[in-house]
């Protein structure tokens, strides 16, 4: 019993440590669109966007297609960010 208790509390615990902080998640977009996006444009232009996240998706993804560098990873954090934080 004492073995099960301590196993759970491992598994609970590692599986904490893999998800990221809201906070640091929130930080990473900020960071992100900072560095890919306002090299083409002033962050001021997004942040005068309200969109759904279907539609930052598209947004984020037509940005790609015009050769903004982000990976799978990257692109899933960004819209996120512009999801949670610019939204209608």
């Amino acid at each position: 019993m004492k073995r099960a208790s301590i196993f759970i509390l491992a598994l609970s615990f590692s599986m904490l440590t893999l998800q990221t902080p809201p906070a640091q998640a929130q930080d990473k977009g900020a960071s992100l669109l900072e560095e890919r996006c306002s090299g083409c444009h002033p962050t001021s232009l997004t942040e005068s966007k309200q969109k759904t996240p279907k539609q930052w998706q598209a947004t984020v993804s037509r940005m790609i297609n015009r050769g903004a560098r982000l990976t799978d990873e990257e692109k899933k954090v960004l819209v996120d960010y512009l999801s949670e934080t610019y939204q209608p």
